[in-house]
């Protein structure tokens, strides 16, 4: 005997309530699969492209549309556009170590509050609000909620699609579409998130979002990330090389020589100023200076070296060709920030 068909809406709706219900499993899954695969590349990244494939089914918003997707300048730097917002997911470890550290930013933070949720501020969102949707189902709703910015509103309405996607409306507070570098702080955050970053402290907005920020912030509250470093190391190309194309079992050392750090910035300090540096004698064997970037998510989650973009190293000085003995590096402000560098005392 032939069964009755369903009626077409409640077909529909029983599939679309399913496909939500794989979804939320799914952010789920991946959240712990990151939070304690420690270096497991291979489970970092199925992690990473099952989120990407939710976040970008669900609102539309893929790394495709780069091209045609426009960052927005600000007095302050680029906000970068919605689609290259999108793209920093897939770079697994930054995700995985910015995950980590805000996890054990948020359980900190809730074994000291009492009687209240933990309030966050997430300025910088994006359209997938990585650094912290993901961990939210990990907690009891009335244990923490996140007020939500982003200059950018096309993120923040792919984002209200993938909370209303992932039932996270009882996690979220506020949503501001304005500039994190103006923004007025109207009430006392326990954590206040902030990842604009590209390496050397280039293009990006962080710095001036942290100086607006920080001053507003009471003395408990943690900032995300804890801290970033940019330390100046003397290197030899072809001792880089050599170990980049290294196919050995033994691990080799790093052959540079660090001279000093440049600039450190956290909520003790995002005062950078002007930094002169002794060139050490060592320049025959270890000639090129490259800037560092450390980034200290939380604790011991920190992004180094060739981790992620954000930590890439940037050259500023071939001492073949120049040579030096102090050089002097400096932060400019502005549209266009960056760290800017020149020699003020050469060698004969």
């Amino acid at each position: 005997m032939q069964q009755p068909c369903l009626t077409p809406s409640f077909s529909r709706n029983a599939y679309i309530n399913d496909h939500f219900l794989m979804d939320e499993e799914v952010v789920h899954q991946s959240a712990h699969t990151l939070l304690s695969c420690g270096d497991n590349f291979r489970l970092m990244k199925q992690a990473v492209d099952e989120l990407y494939r939710v976040f970008s089914t669900i609102t539309g918003v893929t790394i495709d549309q780069l091209n045609g997707d426009k960052d927005i300048w600000l007095p302050s730097g680029k906000a970068i556009s919605t689609s290259a917002a999108a793209h920093c997911l897939l770079e697994m470890k930054r995700t995985a170590v910015f995950l980590r550290g805000i996890n054990s930013a948020i359980s900190l933070k809730i074994s000291e509050v009492i009687n209240r949720p933990v309030r966050i501020l997430y300025a910088g969102t994006g359209p997938y609000g990585t650094l912290v949707i993901p961990l939210l189902k990990l907690y009891k709703a009335e244990e923490l909620t996140v007020d939500l910015l982003d200059i950018n509103s096309g993120s923040l309405a792919a984002l209200q699609k993938v909370t209303d996607a992932l039932t996270l409306s009882p996690y979220i507070g506020e949503v501001y579409c304005t500039d994190a570098t103006t923004f007025v702080v109207t009430k006392p955050y326990d954590i206040v998130i902030s990842e604009t970053l590209l390496a050397c402290l280039k293009s990006e907005p962080q710095v001036a979002i942290m100086q607006n920020l920080v001053p507003q912030l009471s003395e408990a509250c943690l900032f995300i990330p804890e801290e970033i470093s940019v330390d100046a190391f003397l290197t030899n190309p072809k001792l880089e090389t050599d170990r980049l194309f290294y196919s050995g079992t033994e691990p080799l050392p790093f052959q540079r020589r660090m001279i000093e750090n440049v600039f450190k910035l956290s909520k003790l300090s995002i005062v950078l100023s002007r930094k002169t540096l002794l060139v050490p004698e060592c320049i025959i064997a270890f000639p090129v200076l490259k800037l560092f970037t450390t980034v200290t998510v939380f604790g011991n989650e920190i992004l180094t070296g060739n981790d992620s973009s954000i930590t890439m190293p940037k050259q500023y000085f071939d001492f073949i060709k120049q040579n030096a003995r102090e050089v002097e590096f400096w932060y400019v402000q502005g549209e266009k920030p960056r760290i800017e560098g020149r020699v003020v005392n050469f060698s004969s």
